[in-house]
């Protein structure tokens, strides 16, 4: 009890002390927020690149070792345990070539995407939130009207011509007015990135040609086709390259379609493992039943998170630095606190106080120093990262610019066991800075501060 009475009494009574608190909850405070937000872009950019991709992708590896489309494949591939559902896919770089009032645009590199959009959109890769966005600077710009875009590979001209067919057909069996006047067939619709449609200004209705060079001169395929839709992933890279094509379309792109002396073949399969499936087992097992190349989502993309992680990593050191650096205010505090009130120790220790107690006495005021600074802390730290976004929309002020970290605010992370680790850190390097000043305190001679008050 005395130790308590003692090390409260210290803290409440020495302005001293005080400098210790607001050193202990800087020190707490300015890392939760630092860390917090540098965690935030970590979860996003985690977040963004694993919508991007399946759990697994099966690929044959080399040009020649193309994968056959067959029932017997798909069917083999879902008897595998683990594995939920699989979407096939042709990946091949393509050239792509604007068409606008009837002239041709200047050639755009981009990454065609071959896909089921059933199929792949039942592994979640094509969510909601990522279609339609404007292909505009400012990311919070309206997505485009429905009028505008199409659905999926439908464009707007497709809707039409159903809709026209219906008439047709309504016609021939004499339920409804003459028939229409012949009508051109639309081109296939292809959905380009965001970026890539931003940057080459490329609108939905749009018509293109993509062309993949054979390299001996000509062309191993070639489509033309209508942008239907726009896709934002929230990867920079992935939007300004990529362009969904539907999967006949790019088997003829890629010169994988299917002719008299060959079924059509594939780049591989995207895979979805049930939940809670070790990625890595199941990467394991899909690879020796089918002797293909497999790799997770990690594997294939974990290169932009892990490079997200270190840099949080850094700062995360740099801000335990600080925090060790805090230790020699703290022990000035304490060692002037012990000094100043040696006279009364001393009289402490002299009418039978225990060393220990005194001693005690502060090393509790130093931990309720760092508790009760670290909570305080905390409580700031999460308070400045509250009200970041909002202070940054209200004075216009981009804090994380848009086109550089691809967000229009700043993701936070409200993970607890950030602030608990550095008040964790913060209160051992409390502990530490305390136990000198407490063993010099349980150390004094009362009978020198006698002769010394003598």
């Amino acid at each position: 009890m005395l130790a308590w009475h003692l090390g409260l009494r210290y803290l409440r009574k020495r302005r001293a002390a005080w400098l210790a608190l607001a050193a202990i909850t800087l020190t707490v405070a300015v890392p939760v927020g630092v860390v917090g937000v540098m965690h935030g872009f970590v979860e996003v950019t985690r977040k963004q690149v694993r919508a991007n991709e399946a759990d697994l992708t099966l690929e044959a590896g080399f040009r020649g070792d193309r994968i056959i489309d067959r029932a017997q494949s798909r069917a083999l591939l879902l008897a595998i345990p683990g594995v939920a559902a699989i979407a096939p896919f042709v990946a091949t770089h393509a050239i792509m070539t604007p068409k606008q009032g009837g002239s041709e645009r200047d050639n755009l590199p981009c990454l065609v995407d071959g896909l089921d959009w059933t199929a792949d959109s039942a592994l979640g890769r094509i969510a909601g939130p990522q279609l339609h966005p404007s292909p505009v600077l400012d990311l919070h710009a309206q997505p485009i009207p429905p009028e505008q875009r199409g659905s999926g590979f439908l464009t707007p001209a497709w809707r039409d011509h159903l809709a026209l067919s219906g008439l047709d057909l309504l016609a021939g069996l004499g339920l409804g007015p003459l028939p229409l006047p012949p009508r051109q067939r639309p081109l296939p619709g292809v959905v380009v990135g965001r970026e890539l449609a931003y940057i080459n200004w490329l609108r939905p209705g749009d018509d293109i040609q993509l062309i993949v060079p054979s390299g001996t001169g000509g062309a191993t395929g070639q489509i033309s086709a209508t942008v239907s839709d726009t896709i934002g992933t929230g990867v920079y890279e992935t939007d300004r390259y990529v362009c969904l094509v539907p999967l006949p379309q790019a088997q003829r792109l890629a010169g994988l379609a299917a002719k008299e002396d060959r079924p059509a073949r594939l780049t591989g399969y995207r895979l979805q493992a049930v939940p809670d499936q070790n990625l890595g087992a199941l990467a394991t097992a899909v690879k020796a039943e089918t002797g293909k190349r497999v790799a997770t989502w990690m594997e294939r993309r974990g290169s932009m998170v892990k490079n997200m992680e270190v840099q949080r990593n850094i700062i995360g050191l740099v801000m335990i630095a600080i925090q060790i650096i805090a230790v020699f205010i703290v022990y000035a505090v304490f060692s002037t606190m012990v000094a100043e009130k040696r006279h009364d120790i001393g009289v402490l220790i002299g009418i039978g106080a225990p060393p220990r107690a005194i001693a005690g006495a502060f090393l509790f005021a130093g931990l309720a120093a760092c508790v009760g600074g670290g909570l305080l802390g905390w409580a700031i730290g999460w308070g400045a990262l509250a009200a970041l976004n909002p202070f940054s929309k209200a004075t216009g002020l981009a804090l994380f610019p848009q086109d550089v970290m691809y967000t229009p605010d700043a993701p936070i992370s409200w993970n607890p066991l950030i602030p608990l680790l550095f008040l964790g850190i913060m209160s051992l390097v409390g502990l530490l800075a305390v136990a000198l000043p407490a063993w010099r305190a349980a150390r004094i001679d009362p009978v020198t501060i006698l002769r010394e008050g003598g």
